[in-house]
């Protein structure tokens, strides 16, 4: 069932009331660091990532267009922000371009990751760690961030106890 007041929660996120040129009606982001940034320019950094990836990777737009199973102009544009880069295409870049779907997101929006850029920055560089981890010593991490912290353990998987937090 849909909560009755809209407004309630949108205030409790902090989202404000703004235009974009990608939506023609008005609509509700919360503020990153410099306020709210437009969709378009999220788009731009997140072409310049991949951009970045495939040069790393001394792959140029003609093969990773084949291997995305796209002609290489249509590829193109998503590193020009031409096109929408829908998530099914980003993970399936991700496991071309040997990155994590985490790394892109930073790349794009690092509002996700923290309040300030340098919490941000250091949120991200710790994911990033734990992502190369071998298991064992994952599940030790998790088992000691679960002592310090157990108001977030395993019973609360899923549950978002901070509302500032997304990343």
């Amino acid at each position: 069932m849909a909560i009755k007041d809209v407004q309630t929660y949108i205030d409790k996120r902090g989202l404000v009331e703004t235009t974009d040129s990608e939506v023609e009606k008005p609509i509700w982001r919360k503020p990153g660091f410099n306020g709210v940034r437009g969709l378009l320019e999220i788009e731009e950094e997140m072409s310049r990532f991949l951009r970045e990836r495939r040069d790393a990777q001394n792959l140029n737009r003609e093969q990773v267009g084949m291997m995305v199973g796209l002609h290489h102009e249509i590829y193109a544009r998503h590193e020009r922000a031409g096109a929408k880069l829908k998530v099914t295409r980003l993970l399936h870049l991700a496991e071309l371009l040997d990155f994590s779907p985490v790394e892109a997101i930073y790349a794009a929006a690092p509002q996700f990751f923290g309040e300030t850029e340098q919490e941000a920055a250091v949120t991200f560089k710790l994911i990033m760690r734990m992502l190369g981890l071998p298991a064992a010593t994952a599940q030790n991490l998790l088992m000691l961030v679960e002592e310090l912290s157990p108001d977030s353990g395993a019973g609360n998987v899923g549950k978002q106890t901070d509302t500032k937090r997304r990343g």
